[in-house]
């Protein structure tokens, strides 16, 4: 492997959250930078002082390290809270997570976590209900049993993938392997209508994959699905467990407000940069409005469709430039929404690029209401906001729902990510990822987009931001 090593307004679609965004940090027991006293002991020189820009999980961990190794560590966070692409409110009396929710054992970094700071886990009751709720290509609704299709569906999933672990048999050491890169030609979209699948079997996983990818099939790399896969020990029954089964108590939040105190860092909220310019010696980082900040060395980790927006000097790589400007291919929703009436334990799916739903999760009833969270590959074409626009595709499922309220955080149009969750388009990944993780003179850069392991999740950017740390602490 190569030793090449490698923000924020929330905009919610339905109503502003209260209490969150009145300071994450002060909720972690952090200073914001403004606030230290003018009378701080100034540091020796061998303490190196370090800008991080972006406050989400790798930023949070990436400030960690750093302190602990004696440098002066400030995070610059675009928004008016902490955590990036996750995003822990309140709807309908719960505690939700508007972006990154469910977590794993199989995800080495944030396990290492959850153990440190003794974090506790629950579950969503929808990811092992006992009956599917279909529709079939033409729309017509169908029940199945879960226990009874599963291995079918299994099966299928394996034939999708077939010849995985030869394939992929390293999936957290990209660069320790060629077959996977030369693969990446192909979309899930064509690999899928290319398998022999039975009618009833072919819906689901069509629907199963399509969640998995956020986005319409035809835009997302078929090994960006099977490195989903590989990393979950080649087994759909893991990769369920690790996207919609375990979730933190409390919320993302509760780890993030950990790792965060943690740090000790000096956190600046509502600073998004505008640009980054290196000297032979330093790095000035500038926050919108014209505030200069010094460092010896910055850790940027932001989002790769927003990288791009802030000014690099010298500039940044061309191949960075050209894949930030083409995105990755992220681009669905994900919304909570509340039924009246009572509703069975069901797992809902649609497939195809153009359905407006492709999954529907059961949450739990309570006070005669239903709590499920749905899923969809384009929040250009659903919106998610519009109670009647909802209400008629959850219909499709559950014919007499009538919707009370629906949540969700349109990360697309949220300025400092422009998408949801990395997916990687068909040679997007082979052909970047490198480039993406290397470091140009002091500025480091690290995001969960360009994860070795598990990319696009909350493992990942805790990965990248133990990675960034190392970086430079070996410089």
């Amino acid at each position: 492997m190569s030793n090449d090593e490698r923000l924020s307004r929330p905009v919610c679609t339905r109503r502003s959250v209260l209490g969150f965004a009145a300071s994450s940090a002060a909720a972690m027991g952090i200073v914001p930078l403004s606030q230290t006293s003018a009378g701080t002991t100034v540091k020796s020189r061998s303490t190196k002082r370090i800008a991080i820009i972006g406050g989400g999980f790798c930023g949070l961990t990436a400030a960690r390290e750093l302190k602990r190794s004696g440098h002066d560590v400030t995070v610059f966070e675009a928004r008016d809270r902490l955590g990036g692409r996750t995003f822990t409110s309140q709807f309908a009396g719960r505690t939700v997570d508007l972006g990154g929710t469910w977590i794993h054992w199989q995800q080495p970094h944030l396990w290492a976590e959850i153990q440190r700071y003794g974090v506790e886990l629950e579950e969503t009751p929808g990811a092992t209900a006992n009956r599917f709720v279909y529709l079939d290509a033409a729309g017509t609704r169908c029940e199945a049993s879960v226990a009874e299709q599963w291995p079918k569906i299994e099966k299928a999933v394996s034939d999708l993938f077939d010849g995985g672990y030869s394939t992929m048999p390293r999936p957290a050491l990209p660069f320790g392997d060629r077959k996977w890169i030369d693969a990446d030609t192909f979309s899930v979209r064509s690999k899928l209508d290319e398998l022999d699948m039975p009618d009833e079997i072919r819906p689901i996983v069509d629907a199963l994959i399509m969640t998995w990818g956020n986005a319409p099939g035809v835009q997302v790399s078929w090994i960006d699905m099977m490195r989903w896969y590989a990393l979950a020990g080649y087994s759909l029954t893991v990769v369920n467990d690790a996207v919609s089964r375990f979730r933190i108590r409390g919320g993302t939040n509760t780890l993030l407000q950990a790792i965060g105190k943690d740090s000790q860092a000096n956190i600046r909220l509502s600073a998004p940069i505008s640009s980054v310019r290196e000297t032979d010696s330093l790095v000035e980082v500038v926050v919108a409005g014209g505030e200069i900040h010094v460092a010896d060395a910055v850790i940027c980790t932001v989002p790769l469709n927003t990288l791009t927006d802030i000014s690099f000097s010298p500039p940044i790589c061309l191949k960075k430039k050209e894949e930030s400007l083409r995105r990755h291919a992220g681009s669905g929703f994900k919304v909570h929404i509340l039924l009246d009436g009572v509703f069975d334990n069901v797992t809902c799916l649609a497939p195809g690029d153009d359905a407006a739903i492709n999954a529907m999760i059961w949450e739990g009833t309570e006070n005669g209401k239903t709590h499920v969270i749905a899923f969809g590959p384009s929040a250009a074409v659903f919106h998610m906001n519009d109670i009647t626009s909802v209400q008629n595709e959850v219909r499709k499922f559950f014919p007499d729902a009538k919707v009370l309220e629906t949540y969700a955080h349109d990360w697309n149009g949220d300025q400092f990510s422009k998408g949801t969750w990395f997916v990687s388009r068909p040679g997007q990944a082979s052909n970047a990822l490198k480039e993406l993780q290397a470091p140009q003179g002091r500025i480091f850069f690290a995001s969960a987009d360009w994860a070795n392991g598990w990319r696009g999740f909350i493992d990942g950017a805790i990965e990248q931001g133990i990675v960034a740390a190392r970086g430079i602490r070996e410089r």
